[in-house]
């Protein structure tokens, strides 16, 4: 794992759970974020997800293949 990964991590992990909330009125109800609220976010992140794994598909698929002239 390389450094700035590291860093990005410690750096998540160490934010406050109210951090991650949805909205400034869904903080203001709870202290706490529940379940459903978890589950909402969860759901926010798969469309960044699934365009950083294409992504990542699409570069390694791009690359030049060694033995090959071009």
């Amino acid at each position: 794992m390389s450094a700035r990964r590291l860093i990005l991590l410690l750096s998540i992990v160490s934010l406050p759970a109210q951090a991650f909330a949805l909205c400034p009125n869904c903080l203001g109800q709870t202290g706490t974020l529940t379940p459903t609220l978890r589950l909402l976010g969860a759901f926010l992140l798969i469309p960044f997800v699934l365009a950083y794994v294409a992504a990542r598909l699409i570069r390694r698929a791009c690359r030049r293949l060694p033995g090959r002239d071009q």
